[in-house]
């Protein structure tokens, strides 16, 4: 991944690559329902540019929780 990341132009040490991605989290809302079950939905935290060039580049849009 640090590899990846340098060949990207992100000059990162493994520990820093870590850290950036570390902070990529993952944050459920819950909303009221006027009857039943409240609604449940999954969303990813805001993501620095550091994060998101990182999101980007190792294609993690496909793990984003689908909600």
């Amino acid at each position: 991944m640090r590899r990846e990341a340098d060949r990207a132009g992100l000059d990162l040490s493994v520990r820093e690559l870590l850290e950036h991605l570390s902070g990529i989290q993952e944050t459920m809302l819950r909303y009221p329902s006027t009857g039943g079950r409240p609604r449940t939905r999954r969303v990813l935290t805001d993501r620095d540019p550091h994060q998101q060039r990182l999101f980007d580049l190792f294609g993690l849009l496909s793990y984003e929780p689908k909600g």
